[in-house]
């Protein structure tokens, strides 16, 4: 089961890739621009300034915005012969960011 500070983090190391890539920088620059969770960085790229922490804002909003309605099986094939229960699919999605349809948080 991944844990919900493990997913956040890989979640963040994407993005900071593909900042990295669209700006031109090795990521590691991206990673020290990291203030909590945000960034304290604008970097210039092709005489553009980039607000790296507004870009973090709409990444993690375009993560939570992904809702999902589950099928009505109790169990879920999780790849080979392995099955899930309905509640850890849900967890996962849940810690991954993921809205489950006709649930509130």
């Amino acid at each position: 089961m991944m844990d919900m500070t493990k997913s956040r983090e890989e979640s963040r190391k994407q993005f900071e890739y593909e900042a990295g890539k669209t700006l031109c920088l090795p990521t590691s620059i991206i990673e020290l621009a990291r203030k909590g969770d945000g960034y304290d960085h604008a970097f210039d790229s092709m005489n553009i300034m980039n607000p790296l922490n507004g870009w973090w804002h709409w990444w993690k909003a375009g993560r939570e915005s992904i809702e999902v309605e589950l099928p009505k099986p109790e169990f879920y094939m999780a790849g080979g012969s392995q099955y899930m229960e309905k509640g850890d699919v849900i967890k996962v999605c849940r810690t991954t960011g993921i809205r489950i349809k006709g649930e509130s948080e």
